[in-house]
C-alpha cells in the first residue's frame, strides 16, 4: 500500500532509504527487513522519497535517477515489501534530527523497529555509527537492527552511484547484473527528422518521461522495445549527434529502430531495456556507408538479445 500522510493501521518495520534502481544491495536489505518482519510479526515498510535529498542539500548538483517512483513503488512491492511511505523531503525533513525522524515515524506510522543498511544514515545531526541510531531508537520504544554490507561478484560495491556510472560508461551489461535486471528507460515517441526512413531504417525519437531520468552514454545499444500495447519487439538504439546526418554539434537523440515493426507510435508511451551496448558513435563518408554499418549493427543486435 502506498501511503502518502500518516496511517497507523498497522504495526511497521521499515528501512529508510531512496531505493534508486532496487538494485541487489536494496533486495538484500529488504530479505533482512522482511525476515524482522516475520520474526516479530510486524507489517515490513520501506520509507523513501518523492525526490532525491540531494536536490535540496545541494540544488546545484542534481542526482539523476534510475527509475521513476511510480518504478520504485513497483519494484519495492515486487520485493516484499507491504507499505511504501512516501515521503517529501522539503526544508522541514531536511532540519529534522535523527531523533524527530525517528518519532515521526513512531508517532505517525506506528513503526516499532528500523533495519538500517550497512553505511545509512538519516538526520540532520547524521549520528555517527549504528549504536548512536540504537540508543536513540531505544529511547523512543523502536527497535533498530543492521544489516551487513552486500557483496557481489559484478562489483566491490553495490551502489547506486556505481549503476550511474557504469551507465555513462556504456557498461549495460554490469549494470544489469548490479540491478538485477536490465537498465529500462520510458519516455515518449516524438516527432523527429525522420531520416531514418530514407534510408531503411525508420526509428522511434524517445523522449524520457522524466528529465531527471539518467541516460546512457553516446552510443549504439541492443535493446527490448515496450510497446503501447504491452508487447515487446527486439530494436537497436543510438544516442548521440547522427554525425553522419547532421552536426557533430547537434543536440542529442535518443533514436530507436523496432524491428520489423512499422505502426504509428508518435506521442505514445514506450520504454527500452538496455541489452548489450554494441559500438561507440562514428562519423561515416557517406550514406551507403552507413546503411552498410546499421544492417551489421541489426544482426549484431539480434543475436545479442537472442543469446
Amino acid at each position: 500500500m502506498l501511503l502518502t500522510k500518516p496511517d497507523r493501521s498497522t504495526r511497521r518495520i521499515v528501512s529508510v532509504g531512496m531505493f534508486d534502481g532496487v538494485h541487489e544491495g536494496h533486495r538484500a536489505l529488504l530479505r533482512n527487513l522482511c525476515d524482522h518482519a516475520a520474526a516479530l510479526r510486524l507489517t515490513p515498510a520501506a520509507v523513501t522519497f518523492r525526490s532525491h535529498p540531494r536536490h535540496i542539500v545541494k540544488p546545484c548538483s542534481r542526482v539523476a535517477m534510475l527509475m521513476s517512483v511510480a518504478d520504485r513503488v513497483e519494484k519495492l512491492s515486487e520485493y516484499g515489501v507491504k507499505d511504501i511511505i512516501l515521503l517529501d523531503f522539503d526544508e522541514h525533513t531536511r532540519m529534522m534530527s535523527a531523533r524527530d525522524f525517528m518519532k515521526m515515524l513512531h508517532d505517525d506510522y506506528n513503526v516499532d523497529a528500523i533495519v538500517m543498511g550497512f553505511n545509512n544514515r538519516f538526520g540532520h545531526d547524521r549520528p555517527e555509527g549504528a549504536d548512536a541510531y540504537r540508543d536513540i531508537a531505544g529511547s523512543l520504544g523502536i527497535k533498530l537492527y543492521t544489516a551487513d554490507e552486500y557483496h557481489s561478484e559484478a562489483a566491490p560495491a553495490v551502489s547506486s552511484s556505481t549503476v550511474r556510472q557504469l551507465l555513462a560508461d556504456c557498461d549495460v551489461k554490469k549494470a544489469a547484473a548490479l540491478l538485477g535486471h536490465p537498465y529500462r528507460l520510458s519516455g515518449t515517441v516524438a516527432h523527429g527528422k525522420e531520416l531514418g526512413r530514407t534510408i531503411g531504417f525508420p526509428t522511434a525519437n524517445i523522449e524520457p518521461c522524466d528529465n531527471d531520468s539518467v541516460i546512457p552514454g553516446n552510443g549504439v545499444y541492443a535493446v527490448i522495445v515496450h510497446l503501447p500495447d504491452g508487447s515487446t519487439r527486439p530494436g537497436m538504439l543510438n544516442i548521440g549527434h547522427r554525425p553522419t546526418v547532421d552536426s557533430p554539434y547537434a543536440p542529442p537523440s535518443i533514436e530507436v529502430n523496432i524491428f520489423d515493426y512499422d505502426a504509428d507510435l508518435y506521442n505514445k508511451p514506450v520504454a527500452v531495456d538496455f541489452i548489450a551496448f554494441m559500438r561507440h558513435e562514428q562519423a561515416f563518408q557517406s550514406l551507403e556507408e552507413l546503411k552498410r554499418q546499421l544492417s551489421d549493427d541489426r544482426d549484431e543486435a539480434r543475436r545479442l538479445i537472442n543469446g
